[in-house]
Formats: structure tokens, sequence, C-alpha cells
């Protein structure tokens, strides 16, 4: 599916390489939070109450937001139908594979017609709560907190 196919009114995370992985938002997001670092060192001759900073490098922003799946209504595992594909993209593509696919896939979060601009990076957590179960253990309501580091480009370290 291209970009430009994707749903227009809700946030949508997907792969930019490796398995085409699209996951859709039940429910848009009610926050999200972009944080931006920005690293400043003192320098070694510094005196005083007044530092003298140097900068080395920038850090990428990072995004932060909370997703909620419910599948009461239909039955359905919500772990299967909507955290299993989540998780897939802070997965390890393919651990025996090529260099370049020892890691997990670079991702976009894309969300339609909003004025923020698409976001990509990699994923760097995904924290998962289940709150509703059926009463054969089913879990059938989630809520997902992501955050997703920005990345223009990624690497695997050779050890």
């Amino acid at each position: 599916m291209a970009p430009e196919e994707l749903p227009t009114q809700r946030l949508a995370i997907h792969s930019l390489e490796g398995s085409r992985i699209i996951v859709t938002a039940m429910f848009n997001p009610k926050e999200i939070s972009i944080d931006k670092s920005v690293p400043w060192a003192k320098q070694g001759s510094s005196r005083g109450d007044k530092p003298a900073l140097a900068f080395w490098s920038a850090d990428g922003s990072v995004m932060s937001f909370d997703l909620m799946f419910d599948t009461f209504e239909s039955g359905t595992d919500v772990h299967a139908a909507f955290v299993a594909n989540l998780m897939k993209l802070a997965m390890v593509q393919d651990p025996d594979g090529a260099e370049d696919r020892k890691r997990p896939p670079r991702v976009a979060v894309r969300w339609g017609r909003a004025k923020l601009p698409d976001f990509e990076g990699v994923i760097e957590s995904i924290s998962t709560k289940y709150t509703m179960f059926l009463p054969d253990g089913t879990p059938v309501r989630a809520t997902c907190r992501l955050a997703i580091r920005e990345a223009g480009r990624v690497a695997v370290v050779k050890q």
C-alpha cells in the first residue's frame, strides 16, 4: 500500500523496509509528545557558575503516544489482531541474514490529514497493558505506549 493510500483519518505506523507491516489505530491517540534533547557538554577548562559549553552532535526527537485497541465486540484476540504486528516492528528483521537486516526496521508514523509532519525513525520501546479478557482468557483490550526515536538512517554495530 503506497503512503497516499493509507487511511486518512487514523494514525498509522508502517515499516519502511523489510516485510510490509501497517498498524492502523482503532482510536487516535488523545495526545502525542515530541521531545527533543540538545546535548551540551561543559568544556574541561570551564570554571565558575557560568560554564563554557560545547555542542558535539544533535539527538533525534522522540515521539511518544498511547494507542488503545478494543476487540471485545468481535471477541477476537487483540494481541493477534494488533499488538503482534506492533511487536514485529520492534524485532530484528533477520538475525541470520545480511548485516543490514540484523536490526528492527525503520518505521513511519503518519496521521492522514493531521497537521503534524510525518515522523520517521525506529521503535525505541513498546509497553503493552492488557486490560480486558474474555472468560476463556482471550485478551480483548490493550493499551500500547510507544516511543519512536527519529532516525534518518540506521546501521548495525558489528561486534
